[in-house]
């Protein structure tokens, strides 16, 4: 169960435990490395920790924490495409550790993308998330 990392240049994955409570920080795993095709000789420092039963590892492109999401759901305007959000900001990994903390247990990625994507009528990057639940 050891895991061995490392970063080319992506967001911090995020590690937490379904034995300790959601409100405390998550684990942002910071072992990064320079992305992948700068430099025509690409050396990377890794990482390494021990995951547990109960441990959940969270993978996410940028274009997740890139996303446009709504500070107040309740604040809308009428556009010609449609309704469009007032005040809207990216989510940045702080954002998605706050979705993280108000999700169900077990997580749904679908349901996690869905929240993330309502407020986007454009998928404007990639978008991909990969959770590992160690049992």
């Amino acid at each position: 169960q050891e895991l061995v990392y490392t970063n080319a240049g992506h967001i911090y994955p995020i590690l937490w435990s379904r034995c300790s409570t959601l409100a405390e920080n998550p684990n942002y795993l910071k072992v990064r490395s320079v992305p992948l095709g700068i430099l025509p000789k690409w050396q990377a420092q890794s990482g390494r920790l021990v995951l547990a039963a109960g441990d959940t590892l969270l993978l996410a492109s940028d274009g997740i924490t890139e996303a446009m999401v709504s500070n107040n759901p309740d604040s809308t305007v009428k556009t010609e495409a449609g309704v469009d959000s007032v005040n809207r900001s990216m989510l940045n990994q702080d954002g998605l550790w706050q979705l993280l903390q108000q999700e169900q247990q077990p997580l749904s990625l679908n349901h996690l993308l869905a929240r993330i994507q309502a407020d986007n009528h454009v998928q404007e990057d990639d978008q991909t998330i990969l959770s590992l639940e160690i049992l």
